[in-house]
């Protein structure tokens, strides 16, 4: 029987308050592992609370989903002006940066969403609009549920997701920063009508992030594709790992 291929998916980290004291507790929706699971891969989670074997996690894996998560209330930006992303997570930030920058150079598929697309970027030397009202845009936080799509998308012609999710479409928003510039050798393959980045493609490999979150749309025409791509992208570096070390055996 052939091995499903094994896509970590990296899990927020936060804190709750317990007998007087903050405790860390990771958390993700369940959308993100039932997404990867409907496309055929094997999801697995990985830890945000230390860079401890970084690397022998990665070789554990054939693909690397950057997830959403820990959604910051308006009230913070009020009283944390202009924030880096850093700020709003130090911890699981340099983990996933640490994360992200090694996976990249392994040549390993990489799948970034919302938070996890704004990481990806950085990571590989991108910038960020730190929060997207003080250039102007109205708000991109909306009080529908996940499955309500609530802006259009325009999608850049003859990219990746264009062949999967159509050149016009609409998704939902959950977010107040957003990619202001792609890393080198990434483009800007989708925008909202106000002409924020709501996606970026590598040029070579399989790098996708997403602005919205595609795990909520799943059920939608087009967006099972991308993670179907993502896991069969994740399938194919996992066969030529098994050749490589093959070879070397």
């Amino acid at each position: 029987m052939r091995q499903r291929p094994r896509v970590g998916i990296t899990v927020h980290l936060g804190s709750v308050e317990r007998h007087g004291r903050d405790e860390p507790r990771f958390e993700l929706t369940a959308r993100y592992a039932q997404a990867v699971r409907e496309a055929g891969g094997l999801p697995l989670m990985v830890p945000t609370d230390s860079a401890e074997g970084l690397e022998e996690t990665l070789d554990a894996l054939d693909g690397l989903l950057l997830s959403g998560g820990g959604s910051l209330p308006a009230a913070y930006f009020q009283e944390n002006p202009d924030p880096t992303l850093r700020q709003t997570n130090p911890v699981r930030y340099d983990v996933e940066v640490a994360l992200v920058r090694a996976a990249w150079a392994r040549g390993m598929p990489l799948l970034g969403i919302c938070r996890g697309h704004q990481t990806i970027a950085e990571a590989l030397g991108g910038e960020l609009v730190r929060d997207v009202r003080r250039q102007g845009s109205p708000e991109h936080y909306q009080g529908e549920a996940p499955e309500v799509r609530t802006h259009a998308l325009a999608v850049e012609e003859g990219s990746r997701l264009a062949r999967l999710v159509g050149a016009a479409t609409a998704v939902n928003s959950f977010h107040r920063q957003a990619v202001s510039r792609p890393p080198e050798g990434w483009q800007a393959v989708a925008r909202s009508p106000d002409g924020l980045v709501e996606a970026i493609e590598a040029e070579r490999g399989f790098g996708v992030g997403c602005q919205f979150h595609p795990e909520w749309l799943f059920d939608k025409p087009g967006f099972a594709r991308l993670f179907e791509e993502f896991v069969a992208a994740c399938a194919q570096y996992a066969e030529g790992r098994a050749g490589t070390h093959a070879l070397a055996g």
